[in-house]
């Protein structure tokens, strides 16, 4: 092809093409690239040509016996390979991508479910798929609904405090309400717990306005009990530790102990409050998460399950310390 100073035909390089002048530029023979890249020979020097006419300039001196580069194929073939290495990292990238081992996933969780679930769902997360940050958002019921909708976050872990027809609410724990307390307290050993027997002894709970709050409310209401809390405190640490000094009685979801039991609390249902709190995965039906939030989102549903499973080892814990107090088990 004839020397030109510019490229007037208005085509831009392809890859096939960078690839294809890459070869016979290293490997100094057409024969050979077109072999490397399972071509016929014709059809590789159609594709130095077709770059040649893209770049409006000759890449290589042909004579009857060998390809010479020219003065401009020198400084094309190093912008050949950045361009070549730059496709590499883009390909491999998108594959990590595709495949869950990188990439930043958005999450949103009620507190509560941050303060209990949350840290072991990241140390489990996080020693399978090292390669991929979490981003967490935290809120109250009231607010859990709002950054799945205007995809601040791939999803939210908690209980909404309401409902919207864009969303899917997969349901991933039932938690019932339950009296805890430390092991050395009387209703840890009762054969049966009921709302009436909070009335003997000191109780804390959580501040009007928390979700958790409202359930004990109704559930105390529906029993016929008027419940008069010793304490009331926002954060259920806070409840948490009051129970394990022995000064109090919390109600509260069982599931709350998970990662967070101070003192070897334990936890007993009552049998009379037909009321639970349920966790829910919260999604966009018109949206597919990334790879990467589908493990995360699995991660949290194995997490619960174990959560929600009972297990030898809570009844054993429980008879325990029955036999250290000279009790029978419940």
């Amino acid at each position: 092809m004839p020397a030109s100073a510019s490229n007037e035909t208005g085509m831009k390089p392809t890859l096939r093409q960078l690839e294809a002048f890459c070869h016979v530029y290293r490997l100094g023979s057409l024969t050979q690239a077109a072999q490397a890249m399972h071509l016929t020979q014709s059809a590789m020097s159609v594709l130095v040509q077709q770059l040649e006419e893209a770049l409006g300039m000759r890449l290589f001196d042909r004579t009857s016996r060998a390809l010479r580069p020219t003065e401009a194929a020198h400084e094309t073939y190093r912008g050949a390979l950045r361009v070549l290495g730059d496709v590499d990292v883009l390909l491999s990238e998108a594959r990590d991508l595709a495949l869950g081992r990188r990439g930043v996933v958005h999450v949103g969780v009620a507190t509560a479910v941050a303060a209990t679930v949350l840290p072991d769902v990241m140390v489990r997360f996080a020693a399978r798929h090292p390669g991929v940050r979490i981003e967490i958002h935290d809120h109250g019921p009231g607010e859990l609904l709002e950054p799945v909708l205007a995809q601040r976050v791939a999803f939210c872990v908690g209980t909404p405090a309401g409902h919207n027809d864009m969303l899917v609410f997969e349901p991933l724990l039932r938690d019932r309400l339950s009296a805890i307390c430390g092991p050395g307290h009387p209703l840890a050993l009762a054969p049966t717990v009921r709302c009436a027997d909070l009335a003997g002894h000191p109780v804390v709970t959580v501040r009007r306005g928390n979700g958790i709050r409202e359930l004990v409310d109704g559930a105390m209401r529906s029993a016929g009990v008027a419940l008069a809390p010793a304490w009331e405190v926002s954060y259920l640490a806070t409840a948490l530790a009051i129970c394990a000094r022995g000064l109090a009685v919390a109600v509260l979801p069982a599931s709350l102990l998970h990662a967070h039991a101070p003192g070897g609390l334990v936890s007993r249902p009552l049998a009379d409050a037909d009321v639970a709190r349920e966790l829910y995965l919260i999604t966009r039906k018109d949206s597919d998460l990334s790879a990467a939030a589908r493990t995360l989102a699995g991660t949290f549903r194995d997490v619960l399950n174990e959560i929600a499973a009972p297990t030898a080892e809570a009844g054993r814990t429980r008879d325990v310390h029955a036999a250290a107090l000279g009790r029978p088990p419940a």
